[in-house]
């Protein structure tokens, strides 16, 4: 447990070697449960992606309440759920209390959340236990490239992202919204912070499938959920042994299919939705679901805790499936000792650093010259420079690092055995930063910094140099 990504600010922190289990960004406490447990029972990210008043925050709702029940789908496989800190079980019982009343989800009140829904599902039969990390960031902020750019760090977590989109909504918009307005906002947020989308996953997900004019087919798929009735105090009884998790994930296969072809024919720039992320290299999965089991017009209006629910567990199946976080690059930074201008130890330009390359992988920080690392992965830096310099040597430290490595040499002078490793695989893995315009370097890559320079973008010199 060396690096644990922070539920509340979204950085890498060392918690083994703190005595404090308190977020050191938002002065919150961590779940222990969420630290104990990191390594056998990760997390899971969960942000909502959806404009306003298309069902959001009713879905996760109804999802909740599905989860607190999905030991009954599994009955003999030792299944549960918990509710990791107060919090989280204080938003459930307001979840239970609305759903008793009748009452329907208040719709997000902030832009983002202050904290998220954390909560665990343990021994779910072919996947495993995770952790749900779960955020609804109001729609409002998918409104605009502006307002999505200040709130977009539980995003980029995410390696498989939820579009909720009310067909029936997007069709009577006064104001135009089409599916390729949220995808342009989501995409442009994340090209800003250079996240690299390929690979990653994108479920879209139908929300109030009982209003939306489908197919007949999609419409079968909706209402021959087997599980719609999970919330139903009689469900356990009705007998679940028949149900086969692969089995079902054919049938989603199969119906995402049909949800796509419904979408590139049928929903106004579907086609152009549908190609945009895949040229991006993104997988593309569609579902269908209905949170509230019925129209929820004015006569209709609420959650009801005793009710049917359709598909409502096919996007966190999706997920939880689909979720397969890839393995962070190793950086390491080779920094310096001998005097420089700028300082990397003055104004904080060292932090700075290390925190703009360890959200793009795991960073471990040397000197030039020293053996021993000055910071692992999610470790704090030294504030003040050694008080003996090194000498430039960097050999023996690329001699023990994974060729697989990006290394930055950020450094004002010469490093002195650099010429050695001229025709090996470091020439497209190391890069030199220099810090001075004066010094003359034939590596062929190195770049001068300048105030202001944004180090992630170092990372994709790197990424470009790759054969």
């Amino acid at each position: 447990m060396a690096r644990v990504i922070c539920p509340f600010c979204f950085k890498p922190h060392d918690f083994a070697s703190s005595s404090s289990l308190k977020c050191p960004e938002r002065d919150r406490e961590i779940p222990g449960m969420y630290l104990r447990d990191y390594d056998k029972v990760p997390p899971l990210w969960l942000v909502t992606v959806g404009f306003s008043t298309h069902g959001k925050t009713c879905y996760l709702a109804a999802l909740t309440l599905m989860l607190e029940n999905i030991s009954a789908v599994w009955p003999d496989a030792k299944v549960y759920y918990q509710p990791l800190d107060q919090y989280t079980q204080d938003a459930i019982r307001l979840m239970r209390a609305e759903a008793k009343e009748g009452k329907k989800p208040d719709k997000t009140k902030t832009e983002v959340p202050d904290r998220p829904l954390l909560f665990s599902i343990y021994n779910l039969p072919e996947v495993g236990s995770r952790c749900l990390v779960m955020y609804d960031v109001r729609g409002e902020i998918y409104d605009s490239f502006e307002s999505v750019q200040r709130y977009v760090a539980p995003i980029k977590e995410v390696n498989t992202i939820w579009f909720l989109i009310s067909l029936d909504d997007l069709m009577n918009d006064a104001n135009g919204k089409t599916v390729t307005d949220l995808f342009n906002v989501y995409w442009t947020a994340m090209q800003n912070l250079r996240v690299d989308l390929k690979e990653r996953n994108l479920v879209v997900i139908y929300t109030k499938g009982d209003k939306a004019v489908f197919s007949p087919e999609i419409k079968q798929y909706l209402l021959a959920d087997p599980l719609k009735g999970l919330t139903l105090q009689d469900f356990e009884s009705s007998g679940t042994d028949s149900f086969s998790f692969p089995d079902y994930l054919k049938q989603m296969q199969s119906a995402s299919a049909q949800i796509e072809n419904f979408t590139r024919r049928h929903v106004p720039r579907g086609a152009a939705f549908i190609n945009m992320i895949r040229d991006r290299g993104m997988n593309l999965i569609f579902t269908v679901t209905s949170a509230l089991g019925q129209d929820s017009g004015a006569a209709s209006n609420k959650l009801v805790e005793n009710a049917l629910r359709y598909r409502v567990l096919d996007p966190f199946f999706w997920a939880i499936t689909l979720d397969r976080p890839p393995e962070p690059q190793p950086i390491t930074l080779l920094v310096d000792t001998s005097a420089q201008e700028p300082s990397p130890f003055e104004n904080g330009l060292l932090s700075t650093i290390s925190d703009r390359l360890s959200s793009y992988g795991h960073l471990t920080i040397f000197y030039l010259g020293q053996m021993s690392p000055i910071s692992l992965p999610g470790q704090p830096i030294p504030s003040a420079p050694p008080r003996l310099a090194r000498y430039n040597l960097i050999g023996p430290l690329l001699e023990r690092m994974s060729p697989d490595t990006y290394a930055i040499a950020f450094t004002a002078s010469s490093v002195a055995d650099l010429e050695d490793f001229y025709q090996t695989s470091w020439q497209n893995h190391l890069l030199l930063v220099i810090t001075t315009e004066d010094l003359e370097h034939s590596w062929p890559h190195q770049t001068v910094y300048h105030p202001g320079d944004d180090p992630v973008s170092w990372i994709e010199q790197l990424k470009n140099a790759q054969p």
